[in-house]
Protein backbone atom coordinates (compact mmCIF):
# COMPACT_ATOMS: atom_id res chain seq x y z
CA UNK A 1 0.00 0.00 0.00
CA UNK A 2 1.36 3.83 -1.06
CA UNK A 3 1.64 6.56 1.08
CA UNK A 4 0.03 9.73 -0.18
CA UNK A 5 2.76 12.00 -0.62
CA UNK A 6 0.80 14.98 -1.56
CA UNK A 7 1.05 16.29 2.19
CA UNK A 8 4.87 15.98 2.71
CA UNK A 9 5.36 19.30 0.90
CA UNK A 10 3.14 20.94 2.95
CA UNK A 11 4.64 19.54 5.48
CA UNK A 12 8.23 20.66 4.77
CA UNK A 13 6.94 23.59 4.21
CA UNK A 14 5.32 24.40 7.43
CA UNK A 15 7.99 23.10 9.30
CA UNK A 16 10.59 26.04 7.73
CA UNK A 17 7.64 28.42 8.09
CA UNK A 18 7.57 28.00 11.80
CA UNK A 19 11.05 26.89 12.48
CA UNK A 20 12.59 30.44 11.50
CA UNK A 21 10.45 32.21 14.01
CA UNK A 22 10.83 29.38 16.62
CA UNK A 23 14.69 29.58 16.30
CA UNK A 24 14.83 33.22 16.14
CA UNK A 25 12.83 32.95 19.48
CA UNK A 26 15.25 30.63 21.48
CA UNK A 27 18.08 33.07 20.82
CA UNK A 28 16.49 35.98 22.47
CA UNK A 29 15.65 37.67 19.45
CA UNK A 30 12.39 38.71 20.92
CA UNK A 31 11.83 40.72 24.09
CA UNK A 32 8.59 39.30 26.22
CA UNK A 33 5.46 37.62 24.15
CA UNK A 34 6.28 37.89 20.94
CA UNK A 35 3.59 39.62 18.85
CA UNK A 36 2.64 38.64 15.29
CA UNK A 37 3.46 41.67 14.05
CA UNK A 38 6.86 41.42 15.66
CA UNK A 39 7.15 37.77 14.45
CA UNK A 40 6.04 38.56 10.48
CA UNK A 41 9.30 39.49 9.06
CA UNK A 42 10.73 35.94 10.25
CA UNK A 43 7.43 34.57 9.15
CA UNK A 44 7.56 35.97 5.73
CA UNK A 45 11.46 34.64 5.77
CA UNK A 46 10.25 31.06 6.71
CA UNK A 47 7.65 30.94 3.75
CA UNK A 48 9.81 32.30 1.71
CA UNK A 49 12.41 29.35 2.87
CA UNK A 50 9.60 26.68 2.37
CA UNK A 51 9.17 27.63 -1.08
CA UNK A 52 12.36 27.50 -1.61
CA UNK A 53 13.00 23.90 0.03
CA UNK A 54 10.74 22.82 -1.79
CA UNK A 55 11.99 24.46 -5.26
CA UNK A 56 15.26 24.78 -4.80
CA UNK A 57 16.99 22.56 -2.94
CA UNK A 58 15.95 19.27 -4.62
CA UNK A 59 17.91 20.56 -7.67
CA UNK A 60 21.17 22.12 -5.60
CA UNK A 61 21.16 18.86 -3.65
CA UNK A 62 21.38 17.00 -7.20
CA UNK A 63 24.00 19.35 -8.47
CA UNK A 64 26.27 18.90 -5.75
CA UNK A 65 25.81 15.17 -5.41
CA UNK A 66 29.55 14.43 -5.32
CA UNK A 67 30.28 16.76 -2.75
CA UNK A 68 27.46 14.79 -0.54
CA UNK A 69 29.37 12.49 -1.18
CA UNK A 70 32.80 13.19 0.23
CA UNK A 71 31.34 14.76 2.97
CA UNK A 72 28.55 12.00 4.14
CA UNK A 73 25.89 14.19 3.30
CA UNK A 74 26.99 17.61 5.63
CA UNK A 75 27.22 19.49 2.28
CA UNK A 76 23.40 19.42 2.69
CA UNK A 77 23.60 21.27 5.50
CA UNK A 78 25.61 24.06 3.83
CA UNK A 79 22.82 24.38 0.90
CA UNK A 80 20.36 24.66 3.93
CA UNK A 81 21.97 27.20 5.79
CA UNK A 82 22.87 28.99 2.53
CA UNK A 83 19.11 28.99 1.46
CA UNK A 84 18.36 30.61 4.80
CA UNK A 85 20.85 33.54 4.17
CA UNK A 86 19.65 33.90 0.47
CA UNK A 87 15.99 34.27 2.05
CA UNK A 88 17.24 36.56 4.63
CA UNK A 89 18.74 38.97 2.20
CA UNK A 90 14.77 38.82 0.27
CA UNK A 91 12.85 39.60 3.08
CA UNK A 92 13.28 43.72 5.03
CA UNK A 93 13.06 43.57 8.32
CA UNK A 94 14.58 40.58 8.92
CA UNK A 95 17.85 39.69 9.73
CA UNK A 96 19.73 36.11 10.73
CA UNK A 97 21.82 37.16 13.77
CA UNK A 98 24.65 35.03 12.99
CA UNK A 99 25.77 31.53 12.16
CA UNK A 100 24.82 30.20 14.85
CA UNK A 101 20.94 30.64 14.59
CA UNK A 102 21.16 29.48 11.07
CA UNK A 103 22.81 26.48 11.67
CA UNK A 104 20.42 25.54 14.44
CA UNK A 105 17.30 26.75 11.87
CA UNK A 106 18.62 24.13 9.43
CA UNK A 107 18.78 21.48 12.20
CA UNK A 108 15.66 22.07 13.42
CA UNK A 109 14.02 21.89 10.03
CA UNK A 110 15.89 18.83 8.65
CA UNK A 111 14.83 17.34 12.17
CA UNK A 112 11.18 17.86 12.25
CA UNK A 113 11.16 17.26 8.38
CA UNK A 114 12.77 13.66 9.21
CA UNK A 115 10.42 13.21 11.66
CA UNK A 116 6.95 14.31 10.43
CA UNK A 117 7.72 14.33 6.16
CA UNK A 118 9.65 11.05 6.29
CA UNK A 119 12.28 13.14 4.53
CA UNK A 120 15.64 11.68 4.55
Amino acid sequence: MKKKRGGRWSVIFLCCTLAVPTVAAMMGAYEGVPTLQQMSPALATGALLGLAHILLRPALRLISAPLGCMTLGLFGMVIDVGLLYACDRLVDGFEAPGLLYAILTAILINAVCAVAAGRR
